[in-house]
């Protein structure tokens, strides 16, 4: 099948790269035009634009795409279907109803619509979530689906890696579909409108974290948030610091009780106000509404990230006996 492709970060070049192999024709690739990025502000191309630049594909970065002039276009270079994955743009009539437009969408429809559906099934504590085949429809993520693909979220998993996963499976689920299609043996099934949620774009208050939360739903925040936003609080004077990676750890829930074995002694008197720091060694740990967390991997306001031991090393009369902000 002749198709077109929009798409602009790394997942959609993810897709990009699986449809790629599949023995489809991609004969155009649109992507957003390039943007300002870095400190010198210069213009930075996308993963999208720099994958189709080395397999020396057809480019078009249009600042609107649901034109009548884009259509033809499209129609003009024998386009078959316009195949789209985190473009950037929502599309609209003329486009829509001029070709057939498929979406590959980051979650199990109709569960987590709308922006940032991979952070917020991992912050949310989900066990799995996938992808979604979908037509493309006026109102966001409501298309018909025509295939889904379950991926489980491992408890080592973050947005990165859960991104490489969903990338992959969408880019071959999509090759699938468009296969199935061209055979004519393939029709989209209605969303169950009656169970679908939806979910909002990351906000400064998401990335906040509030101590008095369960050890576990902050874990969860901190890798849903990682390695691409950064989940954070405050330390000292009021300084930032963002966790890049932590760990539930095993202590006791009351400060008189005694540590489990492989628990240094001293965790079992650490601090019990949420928020409250404890170093033991070179290891950081934080108390938590219940339980607490180990920090692995920080970064302080203005530095580079680092391992959570050279914090404290660097850093330990600072942090000592201090409680971290937050809400």
């Amino acid at each position: 099948m002749r198709i077109a492709f929009a798409g602009t970060p790394h997942f959609g070049a993810l897709v990009l790269g699986a449809l790629l192999g599949s023995g489809h024709e991609v004969v155009l690739v649109i992507t957003q035009p390039d943007r300002p990025a870095g400190r010198g502000r210069g213009p930075r191309m996308s993963p999208v634009k720099l994958l189709a630049l080395t397999e020396g594909l057809r480019i078009e970065q249009p600042e609107r795409i649901s034109t009548p002039d884009f259509v033809n276009e499209m129609k003009s270079l024998g386009v078959e279907a316009l195949t789209v994955a985190a473009f950037g743009q929502i599309l609209r009539e003329p486009l829509l109803g001029g070709l057939p437009c498929i979406n590959v969408h980051a979650s199990l429809l109709p569960k987590y619509r709308g922006a940032a559906p991979i952070e917020r099934a991992i912050m949310a504590g989900e066990r799995e979530t996938g992808v979604s085949i979908m037509d493309i429809t006026p109102k966001v993520d409501t298309g018909a689906v025509y295939l889904q693909q379950v991926v489980p979220i491992g408890e080592d998993d973050d947005a990165g890696s859960m991104y490489e996963k969903l990338g992959r499976t969408g880019g071959e689920a999509l090759a699938e579909v468009l296969e199935a299609i061209e055979r004519g043996g393939m029709e989209p099934e209605p969303q169950d409108e009656s169970a679908a949620t939806y979910v909002e774009k990351i906000t400064p208050a998401d990335r906040e974290i509030g101590w008095q939360r369960s050890a576990g739903e902050i874990a969860a925040q901190v890798r849903g948030l990682s390695p691409h936003i950064g989940a954070y609080t405050s330390i000292g004077d009021g300084h930032r610091l963002k966790i890049w990676k932590a760990i539930v750890a095993e202590v006791p829930a009351e400060a008189n009780q005694q540590a489990a074995s492989e628990i240094p002694d001293r965790l079992a008197t650490m601090a019990i106000e949420p928020g409250g720091v404890t170093i033991d060694g070179d290891r950081l740990f934080v108390r938590c509404g219940a339980g607490a967390l180990e920090l692995i991997e920080v970064q302080p306001e203005g530095k580079r990230r680092m391992v959570a031991s050279d914090f404290v090393r660097g850093h330990k009369k600072a942090i000592e006996a201090k409680k971290l902000g937050g809400r």
